[in-house]
């Protein structure tokens, strides 16, 4: 047993002692279960093995136990490295053991902003699991999902804060993910990049193929199709070829073609199969998948949005607050509103409907109600729909019975008003706004519902999709 005192600090057996903080040093290539390591302040990692230090960060991180996963981990012996996994998921590196005082600051903030935590737990594997990635990212201050390229990851990105809690075959997994955090209004999306996946197991490994359309064979020679002007011959350049010397030669006028654009030109490619011996101009591109063998025609591949991520105000807000989510099915299911779906058919319609005659017009409204979650934690789950209903209720007799409401996720209304002048639709919202805000603050000892709306003439040239989400983002982002 060794200790070594250096600089007011002991180094015994592993264990390091500094102004009141205990470090746990890790070595390389050491065997051990990170399941003993909970009561030490911070751990320092020995990185001169990168894999060894990625196994361990992974083991850390991916732990269900908020004492293992939030565990302030830094590195030592650390090389130039752009894993985005050590890069992402470790609170800092030191050169030395003299550099542990630096830490100590680091180490205060994260054990203050865990203390602030809000620790109930869910049935939701997607709420346990996004819990647990908005806990790191608030005790890390940090906001944004950023995706990294990775050759290990079946996708080729990786989101290391939420990609750390799979394997990395599961990668497609974590888009699904983030699709539902996006739903629940956690995250806002800006476009990054597109990949396409096996429709099959969702694996991005890919291996793009030109095949003949007969036999599926990628066997193929292709070659220019050349056309001789003066008697219209339309051929492959080898029915023009001879073998004595360069020059083409037409096989039904026997002329010579000298001069592209004047005798000839080359309109086109022929393929030829030489499995079947097939001749054809376009060829079929298919994709076989590394991982399950499947082979996909490309316009079948599953395309995917690789997005940045940033968190919104009810994200930055839902690792002391607690995320609330509720059930889409029953929303679905109140009376006087139609589904997602729904709303966007009938919306296209209207665009359809007001293209046609200049006299007609359509307002689409957002009613988002920033502070619902609050609202539904003092009321607990079973009345949530409940609450929803009056809501609506509201919203229907302050608009005509031709007007149409939908739930687009439990704190964002969309609403249809047609045929009434922008003014006259932003004064019913305002009554409406003014009604809800009321109901609550009567029913719930004071509550102050924080209710944002915006409403807007339905263009005619954008789709409807698009006009929604930049709606409901600018007010959600506003809000």
């Amino acid at each position: 047993m060794e200790t070594l005192v250096k600089n007011k600090f002991e180094f015994h057996d592993n264990v390091l002692n500094f102004s009141n903080k205990t470090f746990y040093y890790i070595e390389s290539f050491s065997s051990l279960k990170i399941e003993t390591l909970s009561k030490y302040d911070a751990i320092i990692l020995d990185a001169r093995d990168i894999e060894f230090a990625r196994i361990i960060l992974k083991k850390f991180r991916s732990h269900s136990n908020i004492e293992f996963y939030l565990k302030p981990i830094f590195l030592i012996n650390s090389k130039t490295n752009e894993d985005p996994l050590l890069k992402e998921l470790i609170d800092g590196i030191i050169i030395s053991f003299d550099q542990i005082s630096e830490t100590i600051n680091d180490i205060n903030q994260i054990h203050l902003k865990t203390a602030q935590l809000e620790s109930s737990t869910s049935n939701s594997f997607e709420i346990q699991l996004f819990k647990k990635v908005l806990n790191f990212m608030f005790t890390r201050e940090t906001n944004t999902f950023t995706p990294h390229p990775d050759i290990l990851s079946s996708i080729g990105y990786c989101y290391p804060t939420i990609s750390v809690n799979f394997e990395t075959f599961e990668e497609a997994k974590v888009l699904e993910l983030l699709e539902w955090a996006e739903k629940e209004n956690l995250f806002w999306p800006d476009f990054f990049d597109r990949v396409y996946l096996c429709s099959n197991c969702k694996n991005g490994h890919l291996s793009y193929r030109e095949i003949c359309p007969n036999c599926d064979s990628a066997n193929m020679r292709s070659e220019d199709l050349v056309h001789h002007f003066p008697c219209g011959y339309i051929g492959a350049i080898s029915d023009f070829k001879n073998n004595v010397d360069t020059v083409l030669n037409c096989p039904k006028c026997t002329k010579n073609l000298r001069h592209i654009g004047v005798d000839y030109d080359k309109p086109s490619i022929i393929n030829h199969c030489q499995n079947c011996n097939e001749v054809f101009q376009d060829y079929l591109v298919k994709a076989k998948c590394a991982h399950c063998k499947t082979d996909t025609d490309v316009q079948f591949l599953l395309s995917k949005n690789i997005n940045v991520y940033k968190l919104t105000k009810k994200g930055r807000t839902a690792a002391v607050g607690g995320i609330s989510a509720s059930d889409f099915a029953l929303s679905n299911e109140i009376f006087g509103t139609v589904n997602l779906k729904t709303f966007a058919t009938m919306m296209h319609y209207e665009q359809e409907r007001i293209k046609n005659n200049a006299l007609l017009n359509a307002n689409v409204v957002i009613i988002y109600i920033e502070n619902i979650f609050d609202l539904y934690r003092k009321i607990g789950k079973s009345k949530e729909r409940e609450l929803l209903a009056e809501f609506v209720n509201i919203v229907r007799d302050n608009i005509t019975p031709a007007d149409f409401i939908c739930i687009n996720n439990p704190s964002v209304l969309s609403v249809c008003i047609n045929d009434v002048p922008l003014v006259n639709a932003e004064l019913m919202v305002s009554k409406i706004t003014s009604k809800l805000q009321e109901l609550v603050s009567n029913n719930f000892d004071g509550f102050v519902l924080n209710v944002f709306t915006q409403t807007v003439i339905l263009s005619k040239e954008q789709s409807f999709d698009k006009q929604l989400h930049h709606l409901i983002k600018e007010i959600v982002e506003k809000g």
